[in-house]
């Protein structure tokens, strides 16, 4: 069994195409929970109608995405096998196609004991590889993709059929159930909205599970929806206290330095290359 666990808040539209797409799974073992972390669109209303049998926990918006995950997960742990069953974190802005589950499912008994994740595509443009797995450094801070994205997605799949990679984002990776039972559920603490599912990831390679990426398992992704991305069409000054301060941005300040404290030999120098090469990133973008 699967259990398929998506935080939403908001974004009905997404949801909908994202559940959509999964009630159209060739492999059928599976159950869907939605956290809907205090939506405000009718999610919550429009769910109970059209999907009567996806499992849904409401949360008060004070959840963010790691507390959703995690309100989802401790639920599918009261009822599934912990020796045979998997959760599969999944974002609602994601769809996929009608073999995902099971193109995972046999990624799996391929390459356990390991995770596996998806192979990131642009919903807009579907040759357009966005994640193929990552190399992270913890010394200094760097991070590379792990194989060529500009790769023609046909010669990718066939050249690099299972990719290893350092992290793994949460956005549609397999996780054994027996791994919460070892290493506990994601970190809300020091990672409430971002790089909660990298620092989960890097504790499982930590404890001896390997991390591929399945080039046949996508997810067909929003790209321009995700992250600060879309707050700020220009680089005013709220944008720049947003990118430092607000959870919805990947660069918050407190979010770096809890990852630097967390994975890093020397906490202090690696958060100082960290941030000067989003600054940088930031300050050339566009020019």
């Amino acid at each position: 069994m699967i259990y398929i666990v998506i935080p939403v808040h908001n974004r009905l539209g997404y949801t909908q195409d994202c559940l959509e797409s999964l009630e159209k799974q060739v492999y059928r073992d599976f159950k869907i929970i939605v956290v809907d972390d205090g939506s405000t669109d009718g999610t919550r209303s429009f769910i109970q109608t059209k999907f009567p049998n996806v499992i849904l926990i409401e949360g008060n918006g004070e959840l963010w995405w790691t507390g959703a995950t995690n309100e989802g997960i401790r639920l599918a742990l009261k009822e599934a096998d912990p020796e045979s069953d998997f959760i599969l974190t999944l974002n609602n802005d994601l769809v996929v196609s009608e073999d995902y589950l099971l193109q995972l499912i046999h990624g799996y008994e391929k390459k356990k004991p390991c995770l596996i994740g998806s192979l990131s595509v642009d919903v807009d443009d579907k040759r357009r590889v966005h994640f193929a797995g990552t190399h992270w450094n913890r010394h200094n801070a760097k991070y590379r993709p792990a194989v060529d994205i500009k790769m023609d997605l046909n010669e990718l799949q066939e050249n690099a059929p299972f990719i290893e990679s350092t992290l793994l984002p949460g956005r549609g990776v397999l996780i054994p159930i027996k791994i919460f039972n070892e290493i506990g559920l994601y970190d809300q603490k020091n990672f409430p909205q971002y790089m909660a599912d990298e620092d989960f990831s890097l504790r499982c390679r930590n404890n001896g599970h390997k991390l591929f990426v399945s080039t046949t398992a996508i997810v067909y992704s929003h790209i321009r929806s995700t992250g600060l991305s879309n707050l700020h069409e220009r680089k005013t000054w709220k944008y720049w206290v947003d990118l430092v301060s607000s959870r919805r941005s990947p660069n918050n300040l407190k979010t770096r330095w809890n990852w630097a404290r967390k994975h890093s030999l020397l906490p202090p120098f690696y958060f100082l290359i960290d941030y000067s090469r989003i600054i940088y990133s930031k300050l050339t973008r566009n020019l």
